[in-house]
Order: C-alpha cells, then sequence, then structure tokens
C-alpha cells in the first residue's frame, strides 16, 4: 500500500474506497433486515435477541476509540482496517458453527461481543479513509459514501431472495463473505497518512469534550440513534407479523436506502446553501413521524412506503451532518479520534441502549407504543441539538474550524 498525500486523490484512487464501503454494506444488508429473525429462529426470545444485539452495538463503546487511537498516533489507517475486517470475518464463520456445538447463551453472548469488538470500529475509520483521501473537499464524501448504500440495497433485495429459498441459516455464512471481499478490496485503498494542513489549530480532545455545547451535541447524537432501537431490532419482525414476505422486507428496506442514496447525492447543493443546524433538526422531525407511521400505519403500503422514503432524513442526512460537524471540531491529529468518540457514544451507547430498551419493550406493549417511544426519543435529541446549536451550526459551505 503506497502511501498517498491526503486529499491527493484522483477519482481513480477513489474507486477503492466506493467498493470498500460496497462491500461493508453489503454485510450491514445482511445483518440489519436478517440477522435478528435468524436469533429467532434459534429458539431466543424478544427479550433475549434485544441483549443479543445490544451486546453487538455495545462493544463500539470501546473499540471505535481505542482503533482511533492507534490510527491517530501510527499515521496509518487501512492497516488497521484490513486487520479488523479479516478479525470480523472468522468470528462471523464462527456464529455460524455456534448452531450445531450447543453452545448456550453465554457462549452467543461472548462471540457476539468479540465480533462486535471488530466489526464495530469499521465504518467510522472508513469515513476517516474517505474524509482523508477527499482532503478540502469533503463535500464529495457522500457521493463515496453512496456506494455504501448501493451495497445495502444489493444486499436487502438480492440476498433477501437468496434467503428466502436457502433459509436463515445462510445469514452469518453471507455476512463472513462481505467481510472477507471487504478485507480484499482495503488492500487497493491508498494508505492517506494523516491530514496536513498547516492552517488547521491543534485541538485539545479533552478540552472539546469538557465544552458544554460539545456534549449536548454527543447526547442529541446519542438519543437519534437510540431511537432506531426498535427500527433495527424488530422492523422485520414486524412486518412478518403483519404477512410481509422475506423479499418484500428486503425490499422496503431497500426502499429506504434508495432514498437515502438520492440524499447523498444532493448533499454537497444542501451543504453549500443551507446551515448544518437547519438540515439536522428537519432530519429529526421528520424522523419522529417516520417512527409514528411505521408503528401505527405499517398495515397500509402507501404510509410504508412513504416512511421508508423518511429514511434519507433519519439516517442518511443525521450520520452526514454529525460526521461533517466532528470533521470541523476535531482536525489534525484528533481527526480520527473525534470520529470514533462519535462512533462510540452515539452508534455505540445510544444503539446498544435503544436496542437493549427495544428488546424490553417488544411483547409487552403494542408495536405503535414502542415506535411511539422512538419518537420521543427523538423530540429530546431535537431539543439537545437546539441548545447544542454552537457547535452545529456554521456558514453554508465554510470548512474553518469553529
Amino acid at each position: 500500500m503506497s502511501v498517498a498525500p491526503a486529499g491527493q486523490g484522483g477519482a481513480g484512487s477513489l474507486n477503492p474506497i466506493r467498493l470498500g464501503y460496497f462491500a461493508f454494506f453489503l454485510g450491514l444488508g445482511i445483518y440489519l433486515p436478517y440477522f435478528s429473525p435468524y436469533l429467532i429462529a434459534q429458539g431466543f426470545g424478544p427479550d433475549t435477541v434485544g441483549a443479543m444485539l445490544a451486546m453487538v452495538m455495545a462493544a463500539k463503546i470501546v473499540a471505535p476509540p481505542l482503533l482511533g487511537w492507534a490510527v491517530d498516533h501510527s499515521g496509518r489507517v487501512v492497516v488497521w482496517l484490513i486487520m479488523a475486517a479479516a478479525i470480523s470475518a472468522l468470528l462471523a464463520a464462527g456464529l455460524g458453527l455456534l448452531v450445531g456445538l450447543n453452545a448456550g447463551l453465554l457462549g452467543w453472548m461472548l462471540l457476539l461481543t468479540l465480533f462486535g469488538f471488530f466489526w464495530q470500529p469499521l465504518l467510522s475509520q472508513l469515513d476517516v479513509t474517505a474524509l482523508r483521501l477527499t482532503g478540502s473537499a469533503p463535500e464529495r464524501y457522500p457521493a463515496l459514501r453512496a456506494w455504501g448504500s448501493v451495497g445495502f440495497i444489493v444486499a436487502s433485495v438480492g440476498l433477501g431472495a437468496l434467503i428466502d429459498r436457502i433459509g436463515l441459516a445462510a445469514v452469518p455464512w453471507l455476512m463472513a463473505a462481505t467481510l472477507v471481499g471487504l478485507a480484499v478490496v482495503l488492500w487497493r485503498v491508498p494508505e492517506p497518512g494523516l491530514p496536513r494542513d498547516p492552517g488547521t489549530r491543534a485541538v485539545s480532545i479533552r478540552a472539546r469534550l469538557r465544552e458544554p455545547a460539545m456534549l449536548g451535541f454527543f447526547a442529541g447524537s446519542f438519543l437519534i440513534n437510540l431511537a432506531h432501537g426498535v427500527y433495527y431490532a424488530f422492523f422485520s419482525v414486524h412486518l412478518a407479523e403483519l404477512g410481509y414476505s422475506a423479499t418484500a422486507i428486503g425490499l422496503l428496506w431497500a426502499l429506504g436506502v434508495v432514498a437515502e442514496i438520492m440524499l447523498f447525492f444532493l448533499l454537497p447543493r444542501l451543504r453549500n446553501r443551507f446551515a448544518p443546524l437547519g438540515l439536522l433538526l428537519i432530519a429529526i422531525v421528520l424522523m419522529a413521524v417516520r417512527w409514528l407511521l411505521i408503528g401505527y400505519q405499517a398495515d397500509v403500503l402507501g404510509w410504508l412506503l412513504f416512511a421508508q422514503l423518511l429514511h434519507a432524513a433519519s439516517f442518511g442526512m443525521t450520520h452526514a451532518v454529525c460526521v461533517w460537524v466532528i470533521d470541523h471540531q476535531f482536525p489534525g491529529r484528533a481527526h480520527a479520534r473525534g470520529q470514533a468518540i462519535l462512533s462510540a457514544a452515539s452508534y455505540g451507547g445510544g444503539a446498544a441502549l435503544g436496542l437493549y430498551l427495544a428488546g424490553l419493550l417488544w411483547g409487552r406493549v403494542e408495536p405503535g407504543i414502542a415506535f411511539a417511544a422512538m419518537t420521543v426519543a427523538s423530540l429530546l435529541a431535537f431539543g439537545l441539538m437546539l441548545v447544542s446549536r454552537r457547535v452545529v451550526c456554521w456558514s453554508p459551505g465554510a470548512r474553518e474550524v469553529i
């Protein structure tokens, strides 16, 4: 792997990172729609499934900051990504072997935690790699990230039909195969090294994390991801109980990601015309509406289709704006750790608690009430982002750190 100066990558040099996003989200497109049904098929109840999924996410609290520290101190990101992808592939295959070993809940929990530890840091450091390769043109990031959405669609539609034919037992093996593919693709990604921008001032991570507005931003990000808990854990189960087939469920997941792709290609224009705070607040409101529609109108196809289109806001817009905020607030040698802290606090802690709460809610209350609880979490996130607007808001198109 050759070392390329940050921001020097041309269109050709960005092709491997596009494929890297595609491969990672190909696996995620198997995990999100089909892993909880896979666990239920192994005889685990909703409470246990929620706890098991939470263990995978909880690893994100610890693992991304550790990998971010290693990346920032070594100046190398791709080599760490290859190692994490390869180990994740082996552990995913191990999940497929557990079925025949009668390992018990403890064995499942242990292996899921190890899998989460190596799998969860991959996305935040793929983002770091992409942002370093684009350098002074971070508006190119959404178009790169859109390739991940394409991978998710291929998985949820094409592999959904395959799982319909061969059964849920294939789920961990398909995940392992995508992670092997990711490790292979990453060998072709140029090592960008640390970002070199003499105009960027040094940042003390500890000092930044003591700022009330920054803490409010992280708390809001935490709640945004917590609010996806019932969706990620039981959306497929909810639709199956309403009579939708696995193929139809895969298509509905894919519809949301198609909307996300369309948004990613619009984001550079939106970034240059609107302040991030406005984009984020609108996205959170639409997210709150989405959970109510899924909870109470999922049996009406038209409303369900509209709710899935809102995935562009609830995930696509919130993710992109939060990544941009961290890119502004944690420059230079704090870059990888900043993205890792976001990953740990929001996609780790928030998602883990959301999945755990989903397991507690599902089966105890009506689906509508479970999704309405996620709406409440969304509105709390709206309030936190509003009071933390100093961190989130800067002039449209601006790049300076504030």
